[in-house]
């Protein structure tokens, strides 16, 4: 069992206004927070895993395969193995991925 307390996992800053934090893992599942200032960007990137995104706050504009979709709280999205996706916060965002498998490049 793995076991993680709010206060005691730190966000790494992963690229330019995106910070993230493993909240839980295992072999065949990740949970992850991520924090998006407003206008900042992830680039378009694929990964073998299964994807679910959840808004907890903010707004996002989400491409997936070549589709725009602007996701806001209370809003999710699953994102399949290897379909190129990218993002763009439009105003500031927490969010919740999960995938499946782990990402064993986040550990």
């Amino acid at each position: 069992m793995n076991f993680y307390t709010g206060s005691g996992t730190t966000p790494v800053e992963v690229s330019p206004g995106v910070k993230r934090a493993i909240r839980a893992h295992g072999g065949g599942l990740m949970l992850v927070e991520v924090w998006f200032e407003k206008g900042a960007k992830a680039a378009v990137h694929t990964h073998p895993h299964e994807q679910a995104t959840y808004v907890m706050e903010g707004r996002l504009k989400l491409t997936v395969e070549g589709e725009d979709v602007v996701l806001e709280k209370g809003d999710s999205i699953y994102i399949p193995p290897e379909a190129p996706h990218s993002a763009e916060a439009l105003e500031a965002t927490r969010l919740l991925d999960v995938f499946s498998p782990q990402r064993e490049d986040f550990l």
